[in-house]
Formats: C-alpha cells, structure tokens, sequence
C-alpha cells in the first residue's frame, strides 16, 4: 500500500514540476487574448484554463489505464523513451507552427490597435469588415470553447511525449506492484497519470485566475493591448523555439 502511495504522490509532484516549467510556455502565452477578450473575475479565468486542460487531463489518464493495464508487458516490450521521444518532437512541431502563426496575427492585431489609439480613435468601436478567412479560422483559436479544446488536444501530443518520457519510473513501478486485475492495473495506472495531469494544470490555473483578475481591474485599453501584444511576441518566440527543437533534434 506504502508503494502505491509513494507511486500517485510522485506522479502528481512530477505534474506539478512540469507545471512550471515547460508547461507555463505552452499554454499561458495562448490564453492571454482570451482572458482579456473575455474579462472576468478569477473564476474566469479558471475555466478557461481547465477548458485549455480538459483534452491533457483525458488523454494522460486513458495513457496511463493503458499503462496500468498492460503492466510489466508494456514496460518490457516497448521502448518508452524512443516512443515518448518522437511523440515530443511530433507534438512540438505542431504547436511550435500553430504558435507561430497565431502569435503573429494576435501581435500584428494589437499593434494596429494601439496605433489607432495614438492616433486618437477607439479600436473597440470601428466597424471592421471580417475577413474572408481569418473569421472563418477563428473557431480554431483559443478564443472559442471549440478553440480552446483542440489547441488543449495539440499541447496534449507534446505532453504525452514529455510524460513517458519523464514517468518512465512509473511504467516500473506499475510493473513491480502486484494487483488482481488488468482492470485493478488500468485503475491504478489511470489514477497515476490522472494527478500528473493534473499537477501539470494547476500552475496555469492559477497563473489565468490571477491574470483574470487582473484584466477585469484594468481600465486602461492600452495597458490591456500591450499585455496582448507581449503575449503574441511570446507566442512567436516560443513557436519558433518548439520548431528549432524539431529541426535540430
């Protein structure tokens, strides 16, 4: 029993401590416009966060049932750290483009924006014509529910690559515990990857609930498109990070 303990608390702290580190690049940088589009208090933000998480959190635990599931089969008969390897570089190649592209439009965005408010008129108020493409594409952006779950789906393909990769100890530990079952094995395995999901949400949960917060206080539209702004320069520099470690790995 100790063991199982032992095996959940370190998939959680393990979550937690990705949560903070490459986790953070993935994600805050694409929900900023979001948050300040959408305004709210904190429990905005919240939720746009776990909506953001939602497809990380299924895929990890269906991973880790399949893990618990086939137990000491699995962790012999495939090679984890090839397998979570080229799921990484797979994952960051995709992100890496979506980012790009999307931190460049959102920055190109709030420049013209803030131009127009040096120049004395209200962005918020001007009758723009859509485009012909990009109101069409926006359905694919994090600034739509729909948006929010696929890039959550995409950022998933990187984090399924980073957690095989970093959970390898699990696949042994999983190996060495005796349960009755493959469905006890599927449970456990499950739970397992379940709380590194679910460590690895909480940084930005709490990162887009103070950001929430945040925006809805500030009155100034400029302040707010700056924030914008930054977050769209970061965008393309990550994105083009993601693409340099898919080049060059």
């Amino acid at each position: 029993m100790f063991a199982l303990f032992v095996i959940l608390l370190y998939g959680f702290f393990m979550g937690l401590r990705r949560g903070f580190s490459s986790c953070l690049a993935l994600c805050i940088p694409s929900l900023i416009p979001t948050i300040i589009e959408e305004g709210g208090d904190w429990r905005k933000g919240v939720k746009i966060a776990l909506w953001f998480n939602a497809p990380r959190i299924v895929l990890l635990t269906m991973l880790g049932a399949i893990v618990g599931a086939g137990g000491f089969l699995i962790g012999t008969t495939v090679d984890s750290t090839a397998t979570g390897s080229n799921t990484l570089l797979a994952g960051y190649a995709i992100i890496g483009i979506l980012m790009f592209l999307y931190g460049l439009h959102v920055f190109i965005s709030a420049d013209g924006k803030l131009e127009e408010l040096a120049q004395g008129k209200d962005p918020s108020s001007e009758c723009r014509p859509a485009h012909p493409l990009l109101s069409k594409l926006k359905i694919a952006t994090p600034r739509t529910r729909s948006g929010l779950l696929l890039w959550g789906g995409l950022v998933s393909i990187a984090c399924i690559g980073e957690t095989v990769l970093s959970l390898e100890s699990i696949f042994v530990g999983l190996s060495l515990t005796e349960v009755s079952s493959p469905l006890a094995g599927a449970v456990l395995g499950g739970l397992a990857f379940f709380l590194f999901s679910l460590g690895a949400t909480v940084p930005s949960l709490g990162f887009a609930g103070m950001g929430s917060n945040m925006a809805r206080k500030e009155k100034r539209a400029e302040r707010l498109l700056q924030a914008e702004r930054v977050s769209g320069g970061l965008m393309i520099l990550f994105g083009g990070i993601y693409l340099s470690l898919f080049m060059f790995i």
